[in-house]
């Protein structure tokens, strides 16, 4: 590897292979989010994607958002401060726009709800409002990063603080601070509530691996063999994770002693994904840059919508839960049933589209926003 990485910087392109890695997995994003918006039931084949999905999701955005300030020139503490601070509100921003989406649908159907969906409209407009997901995420995390920054903290001390973090988190999670205020704001930071869909404590350490990796990145000379070195031993540390989740399973078994309880597995995924320690942070980058690497070789053949979707991704992540949102509360806010599910993914997906295009077109040079 020693002859990959050199003292000059010789790689300071774009690193298109990551910008397609987002797109690509916001097709996932579309389809499990239609399952989960609106409180369907997932089928066997769309929990296997789901299953596969949690070793990447969020890990990919927040990884490459600490991999994009080493190669973004203007990211100095001050604008690392600006744009995390644009993300929280980013976050608050579009929790309005939800709460607004679940409420359109009300009036159209308010004769027709029973006590359960008056129930479930009422605690999911509470939730919304008071929604932690990505964005919040992101803009925190951006603000550790423009502290670090500040520091002049050393490319190594990045990985070993990462390390350090997730060995702490499990500890600190869930922590109840009783002082008024504080309290409300801890468990946006390190948990636990309904409305957090997952914390910064926890992924927090993928940024800062995503740090130091970008300044590598820069100074590798031959990617083309830097990836024929990565994906072996990606792959290795891949077989050896489900290798380790599947151990872990408890359930029935088909005639010939293979566990087939999908739930079972989908339960240690969802929480692993959630509350990733440090054996599920190392697998889930083994996971992201054994994507990146074969996306780097089939580079020249991948649609170029990828790419947009990877460079816009803030705009496609926010405004798609619009279109399920809406259509949940149409249908009494309760699930579908069937395959109406990825008709309304289709359907998202291009609502979304034209969305973007419009707000590209019209507003993106005075939002200055800048995707995660």
């Amino acid at each position: 590897m020693g002859m990959l990485i050199g003292s000059e910087e010789t790689n300071t392109g774009r690193q298109t292979e990551f910008d397609h890695m987002k797109g690509i997995f916001m097709l996932f994003i579309y389809l499990i989010h239609a399952y989960q918006i609106t409180g369907s039931a997932m089928s066997p084949f769309v929990s296997c994607i789901y299953i596969f999905a949690t070793m990447s999701g969020a890990a990919i955005y927040i990884f490459v958002a600490g991999f994009g300030t080493a190669y973004d020139k203007s990211s100095s503490p001050a604008s690392l401060c600006r744009r995390g601070g644009r993300l929280v509100a980013y976050q608050y921003l579009t929790n309005i726009l939800y709460a607004i989406a679940l409420l359109i649908p009300y009036p159209f159907v308010a004769r027709t709800l029973g006590s359960d969906g008056e129930e479930t409209f009422r605690i999911m407009v509470q939730m919304y409002l008071q929604f932690i997901n990505i964005f919040f995420i992101t803009g925190v995390i951006y603000l550790v990063l423009a502290l670090l920054k500040k520091l002049r903290f050393p490319t190594v001390g990045y990985p070993i603080l990462a390390a350090s973090i997730s060995l702490a988190a499990p500890v600190l999670y869930g922590t109840e601070v009783d002082i008024p205020g504080i309290g409300y704001v801890a468990v946006l930071l390190i948990g636990e509530a309904p409305f957090v869909s997952f914390t910064p404590l926890y992924f927090l350490p993928y940024a800062l691996i995503g740090v130091a990796a970008g300044r590598l990145y820069r100074k590798i000379s031959d990617r083309d063999l830097f990836y024929k070195r990565v994906i072996p031993v990606s792959a290795g540390i891949i077989l050896i994770w489900w290798v380790s989740v599947y151990i872990r399973l408890r359930g029935p078994v088909d005639d010939w002693g293979y566990i087939t309880d999908l739930a079972s597995f989908e339960e240690i995924m969802d929480y692993a994904y959630s509350c990733p320690d440090l054996w599920h942070l190392i697998a889930s980058l083994a996971h992201v840059m054994l994507f990146a690497g074969i996306l780097y070789f089939c580079r020249n053949h991948i649609a170029s919508q990828f790419l947009y979707y990877g460079r816009h991704i803030t705009l496609y992540y926010a405004l798609h839960l619009l279109t399920y949102l809406i259509a949940f509360g149409l249908h009494g806010y309760r699930g579908f049933d069937g395959s109406f599910v990825w008709i309304l993914t289709l359907i998202s997906m291009i609502a979304t589209e034209v969305m973007v295009c419009l707000i590209n077109s019209r507003y993106s040079k005075s939002l200055k926003i800048k995707h995660f």
